[in-house]
């Protein structure tokens, strides 16, 4: 038994394995969903480029209020998040622990000037960027998963 433990735990759990525990999803509130992003400072922002296709980059944020505030620079990502709604979405994994959690933001992107966010300042990483993006939420979702503990039995040898 103490091997079945070491085996479930490491992730590679045999699929006939009916006493394996099972796999704790949960629902993130809005509350933590916004709570991790205001925690976080680097995401993903996803648009529909010109030929349809999805493109997804990193970028850093600050979180303002329940909005997601960026800089870039012109390129695809400017000129696609100002035809097509987006998705920005944040994430930590431990494959390890086979647990992590995702909070995913849908909404519409626009160009706000300084002004109008006087109070959030996002420093880019990457040279100077002239255009600063706020992402404006449509839907806020996240998921943890968790694993239950592994079982170990004491005395035993691997």
């Amino acid at each position: 038994m103490a091997f079945a433990a070491v085996i479930r735990h490491s992730g590679v759990v045999d699929q006939d394995d009916d006493d394996r525990a099972p796999i704790d999803l949960e629902e993130l509130t809005r509350e933590e969903c916004l709570a991790l992003l205001a925690a976080h400072s680097v995401g993903r922002i996803a648009v529909i480029g010109d030929d349809n296709m999805p493109f997804v980059v990193p970028v850093n944020y600050r979180l303002s209020a329940d909005t997601i505030v960026f800089r870039t620079e012109a390129g695809t990502k400017l000129d696609a998040l100002q035809r097509h709604p987006v998705a920005f979405q944040i994430d930590a994994i431990d494959p390890l622990e086979r647990s992590g959690w995702s909070v995913l933001v849908r909404g519409i992107a626009h160009e706000v000037t300084p002004q109008e966010l006087e109070s959030v300042h996002v420093e880019p990483w990457v040279g100077p960027t002239s255009h600063l993006i706020q992402v404006v939420p449509r839907l806020i979702s996240g998921r943890r998963i968790r694993l239950p503990s592994a079982e170990y039995e004491s005395g035993g040898y691997l």
